[in-house]
């Protein structure tokens, strides 16, 4: 036997004992491969259990809640206006009947017993109600759902990265037996050579997947349990015990997303952006997509004066996500109290007309604009409403030091409340922005509840800002000037921030074109109404222009 054949015979064994390691570490590979797609079928099957659940829970919640507060509470509630209206009518029989009608209906509906329901008072708790007849039920399975799909997406990628090892190392396995079968030793070397390496990125490759854990929020602790009680208390306005809940879950999982927003959600309802803005600092480092995240701690570095800060983040977050109309007035809102005034109309602009172009696809889609959109309008001059509010008394948030070039911003500020406002009623009744400019003038609204004398008729107004619980009308006197007949006339009447649209009002103007006018509010259909106690601000808008406003008070 020559030396060649001895060497040739040699490379052989090599090569087989090589066929052989590989073969059995692509066994190996193939276990975990096939452990990984139980792991990953197992995981599929609780994802689509836990959103059959949730799904299932949340409409039999939301069926039971319905007709709790729809139809019980809602008889209930009527049958003892009924009762009082009666009363006051001098027939006391029929008011009688009413109350023990509705002393009745409390049986029907847990919804009308304590904890939920104070009959003495008439305090109804919905909120409560809602979290502990499913709200925190399913929030804890949709947390799972959420928990299992990732856990199926992570045993996914692994049994299908296993997939491709296997295919790598089949790929070896060729190369090293084509080097078994070819006779020049260059070349021997060559198709061994690769087939080795080929092997070790593969058995490297395996090695670094099996090593990485697959998290599961599932298996930590109280984490999901407690972040939806967290979630229900929250729902409840029970913000301080909702935080302590999202505490015990942050605890369990450092990394848990969800709670970390809802805390730092919760400390910002509080008004504690101080607080607010480490936790969604964290959140965002482990979700930087995110336009919630992103934007709520930008408004939390605008309310604390971190203007600069507030500036930087937004402009980050709409690159994310250019279309949140809502980060881009909140950029705009940092720019002007930042001082750089041209920035912010210019970037004010940009959102109402991203706006107007929202509604104007929709329409030509045959479809309705998103409520966001209308909520980032009314919004965004809200929170000018409240810049100006700090610039003028010194309190509230941002700080009144912070705000650069005040008395710059106050009427640009006012300036474009009356654009904003404008634009959200031409969207809403046209499709279109507002068509000119305003022409009329409206003088400034006064109130006044109305003197009747004995057949009925309006004979004066006592005027006042705040008014006595039991009031049943309130009238707005004002000035105008330069109107002209059919102009379209809107009246919005906004109860404590919130408008009601029961109170809206659009009519064609049908007055003198100089004259006083007054709109006065009462429902005519009732005998038992009054105005609960809060702050009213009524609004007045002409062929879509934002013309006038005006607010009081009822004690």
């Amino acid at each position: 036997m020559s030396q060649s054949s001895s060497q040739t015979g040699c490379g052989k064994q090599i090569i087989a004992v090589l066929i052989a390691t590989i073969t059995a570490l692509a066994a190996i590979i193939a276990f975990l491969q096939a452990d990984a797609a139980q792991r990953d079928d197992r995981a599929n099957r609780d994802s689509k259990r836990y959103a059959l659940e949730a799904f299932g829970r949340k409409v039999s919640g939301d069926a039971r809640v319905n007709y709790d507060y729809n139809k019980a509470y809602q008889q209930w509630y009527e049958l003892g206006i009924l009762a009082d209206s009666a009363t006051k009518r001098g027939e006391p029989d029929a008011a009688r009947r009413y109350t023990a009608l509705r002393d009745k209906i409390v049986k029907l509906s847990p919804l009308l017993a304590p904890p939920y329901f104070d009959r003495a008072k008439g305090d109804l708790n919905v909120a409560k109600y809602e979290a502990e007849t499913y709200l925190v039920e399913i929030t804890e399975l949709t947390e799972k759902f959420k928990a299992a799909t990732a856990v199926k997406e992570a045993w996914d990628y692994k049994a299908n990265t296993y997939i491709i090892h296997l295919t790598l190392l089949a790929v070896a396995l060729f190369l090293l037996g084509m080097a078994g079968l070819i006779s020049g030793a260059a070349a021997r070397v060559i198709f061994s050579a690769t087939g080795i390496v080929v092997t070790f990125v593969a058995i490297g490759w395996a090695g670094i997947l099996l090593i990485q854990p697959v998290p599961d929020l599932r298996e930590r602790g109280a984490a999901i349990p407690a972040y939806a009680r967290g979630i229900g208390l929250a729902h409840q306005g029970l913000h301080k015990p909702a935080i302590a809940e999202f505490d015990r879950a942050i605890q369990a999982a450092p990394d848990y997303t969800s709670a970390l927003v809802d805390r730092a959600d919760t400390y910002a309802e509080l008004g504690d952006y101080a607080a607010a803005v480490p936790s969604y600092e964290r959140a965002r480092a482990l979700d930087a997509k995110s336009a919630h995240i992103a934007g709520n701690l930008a408004w939390s570095y605008y309310m604390l004066g971190r203007l600069d800060n507030a500036i930087d983040l937004n402009r980050a977050a709409l690159e994310e996500n250019p279309n949140e109309g809502w980060i881009r007035f909140n950029l705009a809102l940092a720019l002007l109290a930042s001082g750089k005034s041209s920035d912010a109309s210019a970037t004010y602009v940009e959102g109402m007309n991203a706006a107007a172009n929202q509604v104007a696809d929709a329409k030509s889609a045959g479809k309705e604009p998103p409520y966001n959109l209308w909520w980032a309008l009314d919004t965004a001059a809200i929170d000018l409403d409240d810049l100006l509010q700090v610039i003028a008394t010194g309190t509230g948030e941002p700080p009144r030091a912070k705000i650069a070039n005040a008395d710059l911003a106050r009427p640009i500020a006012q300036s474009l409340i009356a654009q904003l406002k404008g634009l959200a009623v031409a969207l809403e009744y046209t499709g279109k922005p507002p068509v000119g400019s305003l022409t009329a003038k409206i003088g400034a609204f006064t109130f006044g509840e109305p003197e009747y004398d004995a057949k009925g008729n309006i004979t004066d107004y006592a005027e006042d800002t705040e008014f006595e619980y039991g009031t049943v009308e309130i009238a707005a006197l004002f000035d105008y000037a330069g109107m002209k007949k059919g102009d379209q006339v809107i009246f919005k009447v906004y109860i404590n921030g919130a408008e009601d649209p029961s109170w809206r009002l659009i009519v064609p103007w049908e007055l003198d074109a100089t004259g006083a006018a007054h709109r006065l509010m009462s429902p005519g259909y009732t005998d038992t109404f009054v105005f609960d106690p809060g702050e009213y601000a009524i609004e007045l808008y002409i062929n879509s222009h934002f013309a006038q406003r005006g607010k009081f008070r009822v004690k």
